[in-house]
């Protein structure tokens, strides 16, 4: 079986097609020598540095490889495998120990030692090369930063225009953009002088129809916060205000972010007082950003003060049943309120069109905080009264435990794993026939692809069976747990804090699930059937689903 791979480090290179010419070129090579390629073994790595061995592609050649579905591996050139030399030789010693033939197209391997020893000279003034690039470049832009050259900054921030160098000698410059620059001032004055909130200034700028630097209507939080902390715009942009350093560990990748880091390396601040600064043409008065930032601190600080502890009963627990955003709490300012009794509102994310660009993603209603916190305290209350209900749940629990102990993991995980092992075989079996010419392309993709789909399946299999065993083991023990507890507050229910109803709820309920008719309370166990419908989930439909009219 043969294979390619292929890389480029930047993501300018993957969008400049860099990576096809390498492709084309491995093609046309694999091509002349009379071997076949098949596109399942394309394996290609487009903006992904060379330095770190975490590469998607790479990590799935790699699997390949150790299955037995690789003879020929064709590469561009040594350091498009890795930068790094220790990394070229582990990777090389790796694939001859299974047996693939590694052909570079610019260098061929020989089994002499001064074969050996070139290849390795190659790995080694590639790592070179690219740490003596890395360094020039760093010393370059520090040294034209230290004096005052603005083309070591990135991309002109909102209410400038970046004028290149010119061929009369001119140096490059920040010019203003008169239009955008009044946007600027008036931003800074909204939070300076008015003391608007950041939420309040991106509500008037998305009303106003004012666009962002990329041509957007709606105005991000965060855009708009950063430019509030950018020193450029009193006349002194900085360089240098991050650094890199080694890769920390990721509990988890961010919202729409892959789970394989392109980056082989983690980016930190630096502290004010190393940053250079370089000349530019101001905006507003330092006087102003210097009042600005002492406002964004103070909002930070009442921020931090509201955030301790949770403000509400439900909070985490309540969903929207028709778009499945978390809701939230929403308090009325005492404005709106006209002099009544404070009160909040539980509102679905969906519902605030700032969050999606200007438009509403849903139109569920939102709901009074105290009525519906009084509705799910009762229905847990009544729960509690009753002890021999948990009880009761407590023994089917246990049976089910036992259950699931005998049958799930004894039969349906063994039977599973041993499909699944079976299934590797098989797919082994099938690569090494269509390397062996026993059976042609036509035949062996289709069955290829069933294969993997059914290795998938009964991987997803595997999961649920052990995710079920560890739900069965969590809610035995909740409800173990919840059945002394239980016999403990029954008499102390109604004069119970609020801290100590948070950690009751959180215990026996699930989810909230807010439709526009009706409330939907999931159980972690399943109460009598004249308190809720089947499997443990509570109706309540009628008065409750009472709304007000909000701004999105």
């Amino acid at each position: 079986m043969v294979a390619l791979y292929a890389r480029v480090s930047s993501d300018q290179q993957a969008k400049n097609n860099n990576v096809d010419s390498q492709i084309d070129l491995l093609k046309a090579k694999i091509e002349a020598d009379g071997e076949t390629l098949i596109e399942d073994m394309m394996f290609v790595d487009a903006g992904i540095s060379g330095a770190t061995l975490i590469r998607p592609q790479l990590e799935r050649l790699r699997d390949t490889a150790s299955l037995g579905g690789i003879d020929l591996l064709y590469i561009l050139a040594p350091d498009r495998l890795s930068r790094k030399y220790a990394h070229q030789a582990l990777l090389m010693e790796e694939f001859a120990d299974i047996g693939i033939q590694v052909r570079f197209l610019n260098h061929d391997i020989g089994t002499t030692p001064e074969d050996e020893m070139l290849l390795q000279m190659q790995g080694m003034f590639a790592e070179y090369e690219r740490a003596k690039i890395m360094e020039r470049n760093r010393r370059g832009k520090l040294h034209r930063a230290k004096g005052g050259s603005v083309n070591v900054l990135s991309n002109a921030p909102f209410g400038y225009r970046y004028i290149r160098k010119q061929q009369d000698g001119q140096a490059a410059q920040y010019i203003i953009n008169l239009h955008q620059a009044t946007t600027v001032r008036q931003i800074f004055q909204w939070i300076g002088e008015e003391r608007l909130s950041i939420g309040e200034v991106s509500r008037r700028l998305s009303n106003a129809g004012i666009e962002t630097q990329t041509g957007k209507t709606s105005w991000d939080r965060s855009v708009i916060w950063g430019m509030l902390q950018n020193p450029a715009y009193m006349g002194r942009a900085a360089f240098g205000k991050t650094k890199t350093t080694e890769r920390r560990n990721i509990i988890r990748p961010q919202k729409h972010s892959a789970e394989t880091p392109k980056k082989p390396y983690s980016v930190e601040k630096v502290n004010r007082e190393d940053w250079i600064e370089i000349a530019v043409p101001a905006l507003v008065s330092e006087a102003l950003f210097l009042t600005v930032q002492e406002q964004l601190e103070e909002n930070r600080k009442q921020a931090r003060q509201r955030r301790r502890g949770a403000a509400h009963l439900l909070q985490g627990l309540v969903v929207c049943g028709h778009c499945h955003y978390a809701y939230y709490g929403k308090k009325i300012s005492p404005s709106s309120a006209k002099g009544k009794k404070a009160y909040a509102y539980y509102r679905c994310i969906g519902t605030d069109g700032y969050r999606f660009g200007g438009q509403r993603i849903c139109d569920n209603k939102q709901i009074r905080t105290e009525r519906l916190d009084e509705i799910v305290w009762q229905q847990v209350v009544e729960l509690l009264k009753h002890p021999e209900r948990l009880e009761k749940e407590h023994e089917r629990r246990l049976d089910l435990l036992q259950q699931d102990k005998k049958v799930n993991n004894n039969d349906d995980t063994i039977t599973l794993k041993k499909q699944k092992n079976s299934l590797d075989k098989g797919q082994s079996r099938l690569i090494d026939s269509y390397a062996e010419g026993l059976i042609d392309k036509e035949d062996f993709e289709p069955k290829i692809r069933q294969l993997k789909s059914k290795i998938q399946q009964i991987n997803q299999q595997i999961e649920a069976c052990q995710h079920h065993e560890v739900n069965q083991m969590e809610l035995f023990l909740v409800v173990s747990r919840l059945e002394e507890f239980a016999k403990t507050v029954a008499g102390s229910l109604d004069n119970i804090d609020f801290n100590s109803q948070r950690e009751i709820i959180r215990a026996l309920v699930k989810r909230v699930e807010i439709y526009k008719e009706e409330v939907n309370i999931v159980f972690r166990i399943e109460p009598q059937n004249d308190l809720s419908g089947n499997n443990g989930i509570s109706t309540i439909k009628g008065k409750l689903m009472q709304h007000c009219k909000r701004s999105s």
